[in-house]
């Protein structure tokens, strides 16, 4: 028996003497936690949008809270669909729902095409609709597409207070909408609330609604799975009620921790379902198989706890390895997937270890007899496959695994290649109601996402710093066609100077000094802080990503006076940055969370065999990357982190089946009778608890979200392989072993100097 468990059976089975003994106080201190878990729950948390794609503690966090607390100045977009959106009677109710809006909390200003007619004649609303069409018709054409961009198309801006967070201008987003809802309009009249901050808010919310039904749905579909495949076995339902309870406990220290929950907390919740049953699992079936040969309620406790405990917690712990290798990611999403995850595998672990042996000593279970039932022949029937394919596999070892071996590497050498999408339309379902609103706004005035460049100096007022902004600015836009406009201190001086740039630094003052400030703030704050607004038109990620890196690189070439630094900063430089970030930690990921697991087993185990989970867990990751290229699957900011979250998986499974091979060598002492008989014994346990993980993860792949579909359909490939890995590949090479450790000794033997000879 390996090091670790050499040191704790005796603490497992006199830990198995006092769950049976006082299995009712077990249970009952269970049932307290559990309602208490429950009202603990309560004060979870949820974590903004930037917050879980961006480290605020980096350079470039602190740099982009910095930006928006001093120049960003949400705006709301309300989608006014109409058959004529310059109606003087819709105008009119216009002013009317924009007083209301102006009255809630945060909101500095409103603009619709009724302030654009107040202002072109003289400060009072044309007051009647034939004056009101001239000045229409006087407008110019840029100005009047701002607010009716087409024929049925209005459009009224809601400017909310420069320098607050996100959160708190979510919270402004129900009282808009009630207004909206309630506004007195003309008939047939509708409007959206879009923009980049519903839109978010939409999203999420959508996300998180549609997770928990679809976490719903992976339950009902792993009951199913779990009856028809688990029903050979009495109380099939117990691994059930204990993936709830861990469930709930987890949720508990979410909160306790303060874990906010985000994209990458609701990611990990289906790993923890299929992790959580495996475990229940794996206990209840051997105890079952001690029952069936006879062995009375308390030693049978006993045993299972000595030999699946142990066997368990080291597969937990290596399957927390692939997860502790999460945390070098820079993408706080990451690592709170990996974060969550070992918290839920450890407190699951812990509800099967306590509550399977009470709940069957409450119960007194007795394994099904009788007649034997379908799916019990079923199973019998897979046992003794499982018997062929362990021969046949024995007998064609090494070609098996050179095969699986090189369409491992060919996967793991072209997994680079697999695009990473973070764009966040295709993380939306394209009927989504934000998407559609957004969709038709940007289609008429560009995306809403500016491009903005911060700007840090010792004198940004000075003539030198605003030409550079201005000349930078101009040339830029003049540069690459994905630009549009570009707003700055520069280009407000440029306006109030009567288009041209003032020649020296007193006039320079005296514009300035004449400007409101409330037209400065969005570009310039005091002497050291300054920001570039580009608009764009609507670009994907990768284009805006390139788009970044061709502007800051002009920025080089532009040589700013040396008192300047010139940074990218917004949501814009967010989601190009959430691609490099995720591109350069997928690989180190992988590559870590093979070093963890190869380091623990040989910590764990201290013997030659130790590495024999590594080779099938090297072999799933590859073929995981070959089945994307396959069907065309791309990376996203929840799936980047398929490759070692796979290695957590596969390592249950493979490490499992070593456990009992180890167990069933030194109580058989034949190395192949051992192989054999342990793919035999829990090779049926490991296929149910895939087979019902897998089934859960399924619920996934019918989620409206691109994001959940696609990392639904990688985990069921995943844990696919992982069943493969563990019942085809393992074997193998357990063979190998043990046929080069038979070729071992037997050279050993011949090298031994004969001594039956010599001097007597």
């Amino acid at each position: 028996m390996h090091t670790i468990t050499k040191s704790i059976p005796s603490l497992y089975s006199s830990l198995a003497g006092a769950i049976y003994r006082h299995h009712r106080i077990v249970l009952a201190g269970m049932l307290i936690l559990f309602f208490a878990g429950i009202i603990a729950a309560t004060g979870i948390q949820f974590q903004s949008s930037s917050d879980q794609y961006l480290d605020k503690s980096t350079p470039k966090g602190i740099l982009y809270d910095q930006y928006n607390e001093q120049f960003v100045s949400d705006t709301y977009i309300l989608l006014i669909q109409t058959a004529d959106p310059a109606d003087y009677s819709l105008l009119q109710d216009l002013l009317i729902l924009e007083e209301e809006i102006k009255r809630l909390e945060y909101v500095t200003d409103t603009n619709s095409l009724a302030d654009v007619l107040i202002t072109a004649n003289g400060g009072v609303m044309p007051q009647n609709p034939q004056t009101n069409k001239d000045v229409i018709a006087l407008l110019p054409a840029e100005l009047r597409d701002t607010f009716i961009p087409d024929s049925q198309t209005g459009l009224l801006y809601v400017s909310i207070k420069q320098g607050i967070s996100t959160d708190v201008s979510q919270a402004i987003l129900p009282n808009l909408e009630t207004l909206t809802t309630e506004a007195d309009l003309p008939p047939g009249t509708t409007i959206d609330v879009t923009g980049a901050t519903p839109y978010n808010v939409e999203l999420q919310n959508d996300m998180v609604m549609s997770g928990v039904v679809l976490i719903v749905g992976a339950l009902v579909l792993m009951m199913i799975v779990l009856f028809v495949l688990f029903s050979n076995m009495r109380h099939w339902y117990l691994p059930l009620i204990l993936l709830t309870f861990g469930l709930v406990y987890t949720f508990a220290m979410l909160s306790l921790l303060g874990v906010k929950i985000n994209n990458g907390a609701i990611a990990s919740f289906p790993i923890l379902l299929g992790l959580g049953i495996d475990y229940a699992v794996q206990f209840h079936a051997r105890f079952d198989e001690e029952r069936r040969e006879g062995v009375p309620m308390e030693r049978a406790t006993k045993d299972t706890l000595k030999n699946t405990g142990p066997a368990v917690l080291l597969a937990m712990l290596a399957t927390s390895m692939g997860f502790i290798a999460m945390f070098i990611s820079p993408v706080p999403m990451i690592r709170t997937f990996a974060v969550v995850s070992i918290i839920g595998v450890v407190c699951c672990y812990l509800t099967s270890l306590f509550g399977f042996p009470a709940l069957a000593a409450l119960f007194g279970y007795i394994p099904k007899t009788g007649k034997p039932t379908t799916m019990m022949r079923v199973m019998t029937r897979y046992t003794h496959l499982l018997e062929g394919v362990v021969a046949r596999v024995s007998s064609s070892a090494i070609p098996i695994l050179i095969v699986a071996v090189v369409i491992a590497f060919a996967g793991i050498s072209l997994d680079p290649s697999i695009p990473i999408d973070t764009d966040t339309k295709s993380m939306a379902p394209a009927d989504l109601p934000a998407q559609i609103a957004l969709d038709k706004v940007q289609d008429v005035r560009g995306s809403v996402t500016p491009f903005p460049l911060y700007i840090r100096g010792d004198d940004l007022k000075s003539l030198e710093a605003i030409r550079w902004i201005d000349a930078f600015s101009t040339k830029a836009v003049s540069d690459h066609a994905e630009l549009t406009k570009a707003d700055s201190i520069a280009s407000l001086v440029r306006k109030q100077n009567g288009g041209v740039m003032p020649d020296n630094q007193g006039t320079l003052n005296a514009v300035l000094a004449s400007i409101p400030d409330s037209k400065k703030d969005p570009y310039l704050e005091g002497d050291s802080e300054a920001a570039i607004s580009f608009t764009t038109l609507i670009l994907t990620i990768d284009e805006q990503n390139e788009l970044k890196k061709q502007v800051m690189a002009d920025v080089v070439w532009s040589e700013p006076p040396p008192h300047i630094e010139v940074y990218p900063t917004g949501d814009f430089d967010l989601y190009t940055n959430l691609m490099d970030m995720i591109a350069s930690s997928k690989e180190a990921m992988t590559n870590l969370g093979f070093v963890l697991i190869f380091l623990f087993l040989i910590l764990a185990y201290r013997k030659i065999y130790a590495i024999t989970p590594v080779v099938p867990i090297i072999c799933i990751v590859g073929w995981n990357a070959v089945a994307m290229i396959l069907i065309n699957l791309h990376y996203n900011p929840i799936s980047a982190c398929l490759g070692s979250m796979t290695i957590g998986v596969a390592a249950e499974y493979t490490i499992l089946v070593m456990e009992r091979f180890t167990e069933e060598k030194e109580q058989a002492g034949d190395p192949a009778d051992a192989i054999r008989t342990s793919v035999e014994k829990i090779g049926s346990a490991v296929t149910v608890s895939g087979l019902v993980t897998a089934g859960g993860f399924s619920a996934l792949m019918l989620s409206v979200f691109p994001i959940v579909s696609s990392f639904g359909l990688s985990t069921v490939i995943a844990v696919l392989f992982s069943l493969v890995g563990a019942i085809v590949i393992m074997p193998a090479v357990l063979t190998v072993m043990v046929t080069t450790e038979k070729w071992l000794r037997k050279q050993r033997e011949i090298g031994l100097p004969d001594n039956s000879s010599g001097d007597h």
